[in-house]
Order: structure tokens, then C-alpha cells, then sequence
């Protein structure tokens, strides 16, 4: 009886002894950051023999015990999982992309092949069967009847978008007022120092915390072109409808410093994002819904309450405002019959801008109807005097539907187009 109560006291004692794992208090987050191989930021090195654990990679929000709670069906079981990543200094902070060890992986080796089985002896060949007398030929078959009558199957068209998101956060602006430009893109990040950014990637941002940049703000970045002018807008202010704006992409604040931040971009708009480029808060984009089908007829009239003109197409402008240096000649209106062909030409699917804005009424979802003078050109053929009787008559040639709108301009989606728009060409509101 002495001696096991000696050994139960002395093993009493060893456990006392024994050194447990404390946890340290959460405290305020480490400021010594480091950039993994894969590009994110943390405090944790990544851990040793990853190929002889289950990883998990951590996801934006995620603990050690929610990750206990998936894999261990514990929340309460965290401890363990920590005991076995020493890379982590402090459970309470780890961070996305950080990879945790769950389980080790065993090893299982293939048991060797069975010895292959014996070949079964060869069958007997059998006797051949007795001759039978031969049969008379066939009747030759009937004649094949007809082929039918050739069908066109044409299978209805599935409906799809008029209006596409890329159309309404990927078609520019012309504005009057003047946009900020604090908050500019100042780098990429990237060793290299290259300076476009595309789809997922990250750039560096002028501002941070200081200025009121918070994670998980969106903007959209743009880039001014050239200021656009209106040549049949007569003279002075009147002519001037703004400086014109490229939709170039959309990104999402990830970090945070004092005084600058990371950026990740979330969609372009088929140019790549450059340095120099600037931004403004996200604001999402509803226009309101168009009936469809619409009725179109080339000698269609409309109501006409509200009048104004195509003055350049998006098409023209997609090139300038590059930190990328280029001729620098800006696309204007010289004197010639092909004058118009400077503003480019738009057919269906394609932006243009008209002189119609907020100032006349204009809202989005409007749509317009676009007309052209029906025009007689005597050097091709003799035109009779009788065609005189033809000034001034229009012909409907296309359809507009309004997407953004400003003080003096508009953004348009062409929805139809019986021949290409120019600069000059009329439009109504329907």
C-alpha cells in the first residue's frame, strides 16, 4: 500500500511538471508583415513538409477554430491543430492564403500483382457440320422510295441582354464638371515596374487610411481623353460639352496603410490599367428596362420633345489619355465630304456620345431614333430637277437607348443600325 501511494505521488508530481503551450493573449495585430512567394501578406512563415500534411489554405475570415470546427468537426479542438503548426507565432492572427497543416498524409503501397492464372487448356475442335444445299438466290429488293421534300428548320432565337453590364461600366463618360484626381494609381505591384495591370492582379493606390480608403471599398478607374466639342454647337461655351472619360476597370481595396494602399483589380475593360490612371467610388448602374420588340420603319416620325446629334464615337477615344506616349493628334472635324468619318463610325452594339444631357431632360433609358437628309449625290448620275422636292426629308436609320448622362452630353448604346452613325447624324427622343 506504501509503495503504491509513493508511485502515485511521484507521478503526480512529473505531471505538474510537465511544460503546457500557453496561449498568448490576442493583443493588437503584428506589424512586421512579410510577402509570400504567392504574393500575400503575413506574420507566419510557410510551414516545413508541406507534402507530408493535409494543408488547408486559410480564406478571408477564417479562425483556427472555425478551421477546427470543418476538419475536426471541434471547434473546440483548435489547440491541436496549433500544436501542430509551430510556424503560426499567435493563433489568433493568421491571414488569407496563410496554410495550415491538418493531418500528416500516410504513405500506402501497392501490394505486388497476383501470379497470373494458368491458360485453360485448348477446346476441342469440333466436326465440322454436315453440307447443306444451296438456297436459291434472293428476290432483289424494292426500289428505294423518294427522298422527301427539303425542310429549313429554323430554330427560334434565344433571348438574350439588350444591354450588357460591359456596356454600362465599360462605356465612358463626357463631363463638364471636374473630376477629382487625389486618388490615382502610382505603381503596380510588381518587381519589375511594369506599369499595366490586368484582371487579378494588384496595384499600389496614392492614398490610405488617413484620407479615408477603407479594405473592401470599390472604385472604378478611369482616364480623361480630350475635351469634346460639338461643331454644329455654334459658338463660345455652347460648343464645349466636357472632357471625356474612359471606363478602364474596377478594383478592390485589400490593405491598407497610412498613407497609400493595395488594390486588387477585380474586371477591365479591355485595356489594362496604367499608371496615372484615377478613380471614383463605385456606384452601381441601373437603367430602366426597354420594351422589346420596338417597331422601326425608315419613315417613322416621333414625338421629338427632346433633339440633339451624334458628335464622336467611343471607338475613337480608346487610344488617347495613355501614359504611353502616341502621335497626339487629336481626331476633329476637318472640311471635306468625309469630315464626319473623323468622329469614326458606329453600327449596332457600339457607344456614341450626342450633345443631349441633363440640361434638356435627358435620362437613362431614353431611347432615341437617328436620322440622316436623304442625300442626292449629281456626280455619280443626272439628277432630275424634280428631286429638289427631297431637301430636307429625313430617313430614320438607326435606334439610341440612353445609358449614363451628364450636364451636357450623353452615353448611348446603338441597338439598331441600318448603316453606319457619324458625326452630324440627328436624333430625336422617341
Amino acid at each position: 500500500m506504501r509503495t503504491l501511494l509513493a508511485v502515485l505521488i511521484i507521478a503526480a508530481t512529473s505531471l505538474a511538471q510537465t511544460p503546457e503551450k500557453t496561449v498568448p493573449q490576442q493583443g493588437p495585430p503584428p506589424h512586421k508583415l512579410t510577402q509570400g512567394a504567392d504574393g500575400h501578406f503575413t506574420a507566419n512563415p510557410d510551414p516545413a513538409n508541406l507534402d507530408k500534411f493535409e494543408v488547408h489554405v486559410v480564406e478571408k475570415g477564417e479562425t483556427l477554430s472555425a478551421i477546427s470546427a470543418a476538419v475536426l468537426k471541434n471547434p473546440r479542438l483548435w489547440p491541436q491543430i496549433w500544436e501542430q503548426n509551430e510556424h503560426i507565432v499567435n493563433p489568433h492572427w493568421i491571414y488569407p492564403n496563410d496554410k495550415i497543416l491538418i493531418r500528416p498524409v500516410t504513405q500506402i503501397t501497392e501490394a505486388a500483382p497476383p501470379e497470373p492464372l494458368p491458360p485453360p487448356p485448348p477446346e476441342p475442335t469440333p466436326e465440322p457440320p454436315p453440307a447443306r444445299p444451296a438456297a436459291p438466290p434472293p428476290p432483289p429488293p424494292p426500289p428505294p422510295p423518294p427522298p422527301p421534300a427539303p425542310v429549313f428548320q429554323l430554330e427560334q432565337r434565344k433571348p438574350v441582354a439588350e444591354i450588357k453590364a460591359n456596356d454600362l461600366y465599360c462605356s465612358g463618360f463626357v463631363r463638364k464638371a471636374e473630376v477629382p484626381k487625389d486618388l490615382m494609381v502610382i505603381s503596380k505591384l510588381d518587381a519589375s515596374g511594369g506599369v499595366l495591370a490586368s484582371d487579378s492582379e494588384y496595384v499600389y493606390l496614392s492614398q490610405g487610411s488617413e484620407d479615408g480608403i477603407a479594405t473592401s471599398a470599390m472604385y472604378q478607374v478611369i482616364r480623361p481623353t480630350t475635351t469634346i466639342t460639338n461643331p454644329s454647337g455654334g459658338a463660345g461655351t455652347q460648343r464645349d460639352l466636357g472632357m471625356h472619360y474612359l471606363d478602364v476597370a474596377q478594383l478592390s481595396v485589400v490593405m491598407t496603410q497610412p498613407d497609400f494602399s493595395i488594390a486588387r483589380v477585380i474586371r477591365t475593360c479591355g485595356d489594362g490599367i496604367q499608371v496615372g490612371d484615377i478613380m471614383l467610388p463605385f456606384q452601381p448602374i441601373a437603367v430602366p428596362a426597354v420594351a422589346r420588340p420596338r417597331q422601326f420603319s425608315p419613315t417613322m416620325k416621333v414625338a421629338g420633345d427632346v433633339k440633339g446629334s451624334v458628335v464622336i464615337s467611343q471607338a475613337m477615344l480608346l487610344n488617347f489619355g495613355s501614359v504611353l506616349k502616341g502621335s497626339g493628334i487629336i481626331p476633329g472635324v476637318r472640311r471635306g465630304h468625309l469630315a464626319s468619318l473623323d468622329r469614326g463610325i458606329a453600327s449596332e452594339g457600339e457607344i456614341v456620345y450626342i450633345d443631349a444631357g441633363q440640361s434638356l431632360g435627358v435620362k437613362p433609358g431614353d431611347v432615341f431614333v437617328v436620322y440622316r437628309n436623304v442625300e442626292l449625290d449629281g456626280r455619280l448620275y443626272k439628277v432630275p430637277k424634280e428631286a429638289k422636292k427631297l431637301k430636307g426629308v429625313r430617313t430614320a436609320i438607326g435606334e439610341l437607348v440612353v445609358l449614363k448622362v451628364e450636364e451636357r452630353a450623353s452615353t448611348a448604346l446603338v441597338t439598331y443600325a441600318s448603316d453606319g452613325l457619324s458625326l452630324g447624324d440627328a436624333v430625336e427622343r422617341k
